[in-house]
């Protein structure tokens, strides 16, 4: 077996004596999606978290591509190729989706900061050929003709997936997914499964937390199920939720 994309091993996140993350261990191996469930207060975004670098670990270790992870700041670890969507970005609201789509590429940008002051020849070129990047993504996916528009003038589904496809168009090693399908209608959620199964079938590398089991099954391979910072158990979505203690756990079954 190939070395993992993404390695989680024996992660601790605590915030005071509360261990939000209890000796946590999974890995992702390159083109896989993988999922994390469990019920509301599992640690599922914490877990997100302290692989993006928003929180610090007490103990344990995380690498991407064996390349160990430890003390870089988020902007660090987007830059080696951390992509990242969050359950709720209100931030860019404001912005073009255009112009927001372009956020996600700029780790794949050379432009340096006096060329792009001076507005050299060859930094109006980058932009040109980013921008055509951004817009034939749109087109691919039946976006085009909202290029233009504003976030916040958007469905909010739409602009769930605008945010997926901004993650995208940066190429990151690994996509951290937190809650896609928060707030959509039945429809938005098949638009964001096929663009996610899409990525995949692409070579896409995911890992994707969200309270919808369907979905998760739907998309990923294998799902690790976590509750109170724990995790219960790893494998197929078939077989994780056949067992009695994540039925218990996630279901609320005895």
């Amino acid at each position: 077996m190939t070395d993992p994309r993404l390695g989680v091993d024996g992660v601790v996140v605590a915030f005071g004596g509360l261990r939000a993350v209890d000796e946590v261990s999974f890995a992702v191996q390159p083109g896989e999606t993988f999922g994390i469930i469990g019920p509301n207060g599992a640690g599922k975004t914490t877990l997100l978290n302290s692989v993006s670098g928003l929180v610090p670990l007490r103990t344990g270790s995380i690498s991407l591509d064996s390349t160990a992870m430890h003390g870089l700041r988020p902007h660090q670890r987007a830059a080696l190729g951390v992509g990242r969507t969050f359950q709720a970005a209100e931030v860019f609201n404001d912005f073009r989706v255009r112009d927001y789509m372009l956020l996600g590429r700029l780790f794949a940008q050379q432009t340096s900061v006096i060329g792009a002051a001076l507005r050299l020849p060859g930094v109006r070129r980058a932009e040109k050929s980013e921008r055509v990047a951004v817009e034939n993504l749109l087109d691919r996916h039946g976006l085009a003709d909202v290029a233009g528009v504003v976030l916040k003038e958007l469905p909010y589904g739409l602009r769930k997936l605008v945010d997926i496809l901004r993650a995208l168009a940066g190429r990151p090693r690994v996509l951290l997914l937190d809650e896609p399908t928060s707030g959509t209608a039945t429809s938005d959620r098949l638009a964001l499964r096929d663009v996610l199964l899409e990525a995949g079938r692409d070579g896409m590398t995911t890992v994707v937390v969200d309270h919808d089991v369907q979905f998760v099954s739907e998309l990923c391979g294998r799902v690790l199920v976590v509750n109170f910072g724990q995790q219960i158990g790893t494998g197929t979505p078939a077989e994780v939720l056949q067992r009695p203690d994540v039925r218990a756990a996630f279901m609320g079954a005895d």
